[in-house]
Formats: C-alpha cells, structure tokens, sequence
C-alpha cells in the first residue's frame, strides 16, 4: 500500500467532516440573499451587494454559488423542494388520513413562518428564472399537488372525506394553505402554530374531514 493510498482515509474524513459546515455555509448565504431578494426584488440585487451583506468577499461567494441565478434557484428550492421532500413522506405515514393531513397542513403553515423570505421570493420572483431552471422548480410543485391529489382519492375512497373531484380539492387546499404567505406576519393576531391549527381544521372541512367516517366505498365489479 503506497503513502497517497493510506492518507486516502484521512482525506476521506476531512472532506465528510467539511460537507456539514459547507451546507450550512450555503443556507446561510441562501438566507442572506432571500432577504435582499424580498427587499429590492431580484434584479435591483447584485452579486457584491450579496457578499456585502454576508460580510464575505464576492470571492467567496462564487466559490459558493456560480451565478445569481443559482442562489435565486435555492431560495426558491427551500419552498418547492425542501418543503416538498419533508412533506410528502406524511402522506405515507402513519396515521388515519385525517390525521395525516392534519399533520401536512400544520407542517406547511409552519414552513411559511420559519421561512418567509423565501416564501415570498418563490411567489414573486419565479419567472427570473431561465426556462430550463423554472421546469425544475415545477416539477416538484405538481409532484406536491398529484400527490396530494392521490391522497384525498384513497381517504375519500376509505369514508374519511367527502370530495366528489378530489384533484379540484386538492388545488383548493393548496391555494388556502399557500395564503398566509401574503398576509401573515409575526406579531400579528395569531401565531404561527394557532394559525397553523386553525387552517387543518379548515382543511378537513373542505375536504369532508370533519364530519363523521363514512362506509368506505366499495369498488364495482366489472361486468360485461
């Protein structure tokens, strides 16, 4: 075994050990530049002024992130993937559907309030992005909306909703979870997690949820 091969481990380790503090590096200059975002809109903002707010050298910050394109496709990343990996799962998890639901709305509302900047640069700023970016970002946005979709198919299918277009219901959940986006601050007369409560409630009232369980529905045979 040769010298290079035995420090190859050695090397191994430093470059693991690196990649926590590189990511967290990363989301926080994401941060920084989702505020500048929301304050001056993503073209009054340059890549100094970024670095300039992150107390870094310009440098620095393009050995992080190679264009301004690519920090505004992070940000939004926040809401239309972050969100999307952690949320999904719940769908498939434990739990009765309303349960599970109850589960996604609160965790959705919440994402809104521990990330606004972000939100509202996902909500204002899409188009800045080229069209190649921009069907990335949508791909995880119908993945959310077909999976919730699916979701109200089978409760609805199970007795604990009632959506006679459970693909409407979901558009309709969606587009009421997504509103405090615009309106909401901290301070206000609801925080964050009674807001939070209080949108699950209506989110299985929309879909049916809070009435009684009904019969699951039994499938027809088919006959020819």
């Amino acid at each position: 075994m040769t010298q290079a091969t035995r420090a190859t481990p050695a090397r191994a380790t430093r470059a693991q050990a690196s990649r926590p503090r590189n990511a967290a590096r990363r989301a926080e200059l994401v941060a920084v530049a989702s505020r500048l975002f929301r304050e001056r809109g993503y073209h009054g903002v340059g890549m100094r002024a970024i670095a300039e707010a992150a107390d870094i050298q310009a440098a620095s910050l393009y050995h992080h992130f190679a264009s301004k394109e690519e920090l505004l496709l992070e940000s939004i990343y926040v809401v239309d993937r972050d969100l999307v990996v952690d949320q999904l799962p719940i769908l498939e998890g434990e739990g009765t559907y309303r349960e599970r639901l109850e589960r996604l709305v609160r965790g959705h509302v919440g994402h809104i309030g521990a990330n606004r900047d972000a939100w509202w640069v996902a909500g204002r700023e899409l188009r800045a992005l080229s069209p190649g970016k921009l069907d990335e970002v949508q791909v995880y946005r119908r993945r959310y909306q077909h999976a919730l979709g699916d979701f109200l198919t089978a409760g609805t299918a199970a007795g604990e909703f009632a959506c006679e277009d459970p693909r409407l219901s979901a558009l309709a959940v969606l587009d009421m979870i997504n509103g405090p986006n615009e309106w909401w601050e901290p301070g206000g007369r609801l925080a964050i997690d009674e807001l939070a409560a209080r949108y699950a409630a209506l989110a299985l009232r929309l879909v049916g949820g809070d009435a009684p369980p009904r019969q699951a529905r039994k499938r027809r045979s088919s006959v020819r």
